[in-house]
């Protein structure tokens, strides 16, 4: 796997596979779509207008009430495996931002 934008490619299929009717997977397939789509939206992008756009989605999904702590943990869990020491750690930041808004 060279980048992100495989490993989410490698989950989809993999999530499509093993959907045996459970909500989890479905959950986790739109999430890994959402995540999908976001890396691509932004591949060549630096770290700070990644941080200004996913911090103004959060805040719109925060006041809206579409975006949940147990949202962002899932993110994060999802997210976290396939980053370096120094970016996980932003993104446990981030996400730790996120849930005081």
């Amino acid at each position: 796997m060279d980048n992100f934008n495989d490993y989410v490619k490698s989950q989809k299929n993999k999530s499509g596979k093993e959907n045996n009717g459970n909500n989890s997977s479905q959950t986790n397939g739109g999430l890994f779509n959402l995540i999908g789509s976001i890396a691509q939206k932004f591949d060549g992008k630096n770290q700070n207008e990644l941080l200004s756009a996913i911090y103004k989605e959060a805040k719109r999904g925060k006041e809206n009430g579409t975006l949940s702590d147990a949202d962002v943990d899932k993110f994060v869990a999802m997210l976290s495996p396939v980053l370096d020491d120094k970016k996980r750690k932003i993104l446990y930041k981030v996400a730790e931002d996120i849930k005081k808004i």
